[in-house]
């Protein structure tokens, strides 16, 4: 059992170290705008971002965001997966009612401008632009790899159970040498 919780905690705290601090970190920093207004920010080739908002209308799906390169391309916005940050790990988002809503790729280097807006003009609130929680592609998992898991799901799923894990295993192996030395 301790080499598996040795395992399992090695992979959570990469996880924490390598994805969910600097994504924390990222929404920390950033500076949120009022619906309706734009933000710009510079991405280098393939970088990911993230749109959070802390707006009523993105749980009514009323909320309609676009981003612009600098060539005045629109590039493709992308939902969360099934199971995301928002999910599990809302807790550890230093802005409280963030949440990110969509994610987005540069295709070239330069300035992306977002702009975020309500579609029925009722709801107010704000966005920023930040780290990218929902990942991008998927991990194909299951008999033949016919499962496919879209890699954010299963950063969040490995931040959260692999410290857990690790924890459990250890009580466990605590509590079984108790016993066996109870029993000598």
């Amino acid at each position: 059992m301790l080499p598996v919780a040795a395992v399992s905690a090695i992979i959570g705290a990469l996880v924490w170290l390598l994805w969910a601090l600097p994504i924390s970190g990222s929404v920390r920093d950033a500076q949120p705008r009022a619906l309706g207004e734009s933000i710009s920010v510079m991405l280098e080739p393939e970088e990911r971002a993230g749109i959070w908002t802390d707006s009523a209308a993105a749980a009514l799906e009323t909320l309609e965001c676009a981003a612009t390169d600098e060539r005045g391309r629109v590039l493709d916005l992308r939902r969360a997966p099934a199971l995301s940050w928002d999910d599990v790990l809302w807790w550890a988002t230093p802005r409280a009612g963030f949440e990110q809503v969509r994610a987005f790729t540069a295709q070239t280097a330069g300035a992306v401008e977002v702009r975020c807006v309500d579609l029925m003009g009722v709801y107010d609130g704000g966005f920023l632009i930040a780290g990218d929680g929902f990942g991008s592609g998927a991990i194909g998992l299951g008999r033949s790899g016919g499962n496919d898991f879209a890699v954010g799901t299963i950063l969040v799923f490995c931040a959260v159970v692999c410290p857990l894990l690790a924890v459990l295993l250890l009580v466990l192996s605590a509590i079984g040498a108790v016993r066996r030395r109870a029993g000598r």
